[in-house]
């Protein structure tokens, strides 16, 4: 997998092959090395022009080229853990907003009465007055 970034500033070509800065403006300057002038006044070098030229590459940018792929690829999965957390969390919603509509269209469970006949009355009260 290549390394982050593609465009590179002279500053980082430099660091990636153990150039010094002047060293990059030098080989831009003959053409040695293809560069594109941006707005803001610096030079922007492609990763492979860079690798045209030369195939030295320093421990220390090997190193950070690593850690910054690592970083890159551990911030794309917490964003993809929080958004499936998210996922979730309307999923457990949904699921109790259902629950719910189901226990309503439920029948409710018939209580039993007791039938009130003019016996079970006197009967009641003949047992209340003993």
């Amino acid at each position: 997998m290549e390394d982050y970034p593609i465009l590179l500033t002279v500053q980082q070509a430099a660091r990636k092959c153990g150039k010094s800065e002047k060293t990059m403006y030098r080989w831009i300057e003959s053409g040695r090395l293809q560069a594109t002038k941006h707005a803001g006044g610096g030079w922007l070098i492609k990763r492979e022009d860079l690798a045209a030229v030369t195939d030295h590459v320093t421990v220390e940018w090997e190193n950070n080229s690593r850690l910054l792929n690592q970083d890159f690829r551990i911030t794309m999965l917490e964003s993809s853990v929080e958004n499936l957390r998210a996922r979730i969390s309307t999923q457990e919603r949904t699921i109790a907003r259902l629950e719910r509509q189901v226990k309503q269209l439920q029948p409710k469970k018939a209580t039993k009465k007791r039938a009130t006949t003019a016996r079970t009355r006197r009967k009641a009260i003949f047992d209340d007055w003993q």
